[in-house]
């Protein structure tokens, strides 16, 4: 019994080495995607060699590699260093080429408030908290109940602070700050209750 089962696992081993070889087209095994001036090729199955090459839109060569993979891989390419725009990515063996037409979009960056909280500590005294600060450097002027400009200082700290004022002669619940970062971002702040 052992003797036909190894015999028959001989003859199907036999049997797929005599098979076709893969039919799929380069554009079948091979896949390319963005997301925005990232880029990832991926290869479904191994490659023996392939070349791949990033063109611009005028077809002039900006990049071009060689690669040999024994296992289906991604290969990530970052096009930051160029503008946004029309790209190719061109793939190529020794019996196909696979053109795929890509585009690169610049990542906006994200614009973060300014983060900046007033409490009241007691009659008199406000805690000041500035965070998040990605440069150094606010900006504070403190204004009363009726709009006056009391105290000014920059505070040139990174990343942020926490500093209490204390107000003689008037209620810390009668003025307010306007802040203004390093990067131009601005915040009036009123001051709360602490709970």
């Amino acid at each position: 019994m052992k003797m036909l089962l190894t015999s028959a696992f001989v003859l199907g081993l036999s049997f797929f080495s005599f098979a076709e070889p893969n039919d799929e087209t380069l554009m079948e095994v091979t896949s390319v995607r963005t997301n925005h001036e990232k880029v990832i090729i991926t290869f479904k199955e191994p490659m023996e060699k392939v070349f791949i090459s990033i063109l611009d839109s005028e077809g002039d060569l900006i990049v071009k590699k060689k690669y040999k993979t024994k296992e289906a891989v991604s290969v990530p390419y970052n096009l930051s260093d160029l503008p946004e725009g029309n790209y190719q990515v061109k793939i190529e063996t020794e019996d196909e080429i696979a053109v795929y037409d890509i585009k690169t979009v610049e990542r906006k960056k994200v614009e973060y408030p300014l983060l900046a909280y007033g409490k009241l500590k007691d009659r008199n005294t406000v805690n000041l908290l500035v965070v998040g600060l990605e440069k150094p450097g606010v900006q504070v002027d403190v204004y009363n109940h009726l709009n006056q400009k009391i105290s000014s200082e920059y505070i040139d700290q990174p990343e942020g602070f926490s500093k209490d004022y204390k107000f003689i002669g008037a209620r810390a619940n009668d003025v307010y700050f306007h802040l203004k970062d390093a990067q131009g971002r601005s915040k009036y702040v009123h001051p709360t209750k602490i709970k």
